[in-house]
């Protein structure tokens, strides 16, 4: 994270007064808003529920990489306000962490877009993949990718102010952003625009308001963190066509980076504001339950709708299906009940074909 620093005067000396005292103002909120956010969903999902199924332990560190960049907002805010007195090491840590926090951000939101497709359309491959490839191996897998993925960050910090990045040569600058802009934004999100198109066609074919409920709450999650996400990849942008530019039009170059600067200082807090969103949607989206068991029974509920529908049409196609509207769940309360599905109906052929038959069958023995 942070600005580019480029040499020079820049042209909006009266954006960026106002731009840094908004900013505390933004990261302020984030920080009150998301801490006990986010400690609700840990605190709900690691409490109050016993066996979370991998779409919950997703959600999960996904809060878990939200607490982690806002626990580092009151550092920014000193930043903000004065000159960096905390020393070289503590800025490159933080500015470690803040991007290790945003790459598995995004690789979260990632495959949870492409779990809820396949929760859908193949859901018995998704739970043999889950069981075969361990979910507590994928997302410790994927943590280590966003650590490395962050590694050269500290590398550019600024110790003076650790709000600027500081690039040894152009090269290094355009080839570090445009790194962070195609890994952390790009490639991940042409991914989940796939993912959305395939589950909007395949939602079409199903009528079930759960699936629809859940299918909304993933996609505002992934909307939110694309909105906030957007302004700094922009600022990245604006870098690197700022220093390819540098030979042809150094004056036009130069106003990029001005623009550039501005842009990281002002979108720099809504990244952080992002990392409150996610609670405050859970919240609306379980107000009708009320509190943390409310929020316990959302994430219970956003599993079992992808499963049980999808596994119907997967059996159904592969003519394995049964006439129940909930076959999955049916059958498992009956096979753990020893009675075959659906014992309770009584054919008419078992009933007997007198009135008098039927009348015993339905008064008892």
């Amino acid at each position: 994270m942070g600005s580019d620093e480029s040499s020079g005067e820049f042209d909006f000396p009266m954006a960026l007064n106002v731009v840094r005292p908004v900013a505390c103002v933004v990261l302020g909120l984030a920080f009150i808003l998301g801490v006990p956010g986010n400690l609700a969903v840990v605190w709900t999902v690691c409490r109050k529920m016993k066996t979370p199924q991998p779409t919950v332990l997703l959600i999960l560190n996904l809060a878990a990489a939200d607490l982690l960049a806002l626990v580092t907002v009151p550092f920014w805010i000193h930043g903000l306000t004065g000159v960096w007195n905390l020393g070289p090491s503590a800025c490159r840590v933080l500015v470690w962490l803040v991007n290790g926090s945003m790459f598995s951000g995004v690789l979260l939101v990632t495959l949870l877009s492409a779990e809820r497709v396949a929760a859908l359309s193949r859901p018995f491959h998704l739970q043999r993949w889950w069981r075969r490839a361990g979910t507590r191996r994928v997302l410790g897998l994927l943590w280590v990718v966003s650590l490395a993925l962050a590694a050269p960050a500290p590398l550019t910090a600024d110790p003076s102010s650790c709000l600027n990045r500081q690039f040894s040569s152009g090269r290094q600058l355009v080839t570090l952003l445009l790194l962070e802009t195609v890994a952390g934004f790009v490639g991940p999100f042409t991914v989940i625009a796939i993912c959305s198109a395939c589950f909007r066609s395949r939602l079409r074919t199903l009528c079930h308001p759960s699936k629809r409920r859940a299918g909304r709450i993933v996609a505002a999650v992934v909307m939110a963190f694309a909105g906030f996400w957007l302004p700094y990849h922009v600022s990245n942008g604006v870098s690197v066509a700022a220093e390819l530019l540098e030979d042809s039009s150094e004056e036009l170059a130069d106003w990029l980076r001005s623009v550039a600067y501005v842009g990281h200082s002002a979108s720099g807090p809504l990244i952080f504001l992002s990392s409150c969103i996610n609670p405050l949607l859970y919240a609306f989206a379980s107000r009708r339950s009320g509190g943390l068991r409310g929020l316990a029974a959302l994430f219970t509920r956003m599993v079992p709708t992808f499963d049980s529908d999808g596994a119907h049409n997967e059996a159904s196609q592969s003519g394995g299906g049964s006439a129940s509207d909930q076959p999955v769940a049916l059958n498992r309360r009956d096979s753990a009940s020893g009675s075959p599905p659906n014992s309770s109906r009584v054919p008419k052929s078992e009933a007997g074909g007198s009135p008098a038959a039927r009348q015993i069958t339905r008064e008892g023995l």
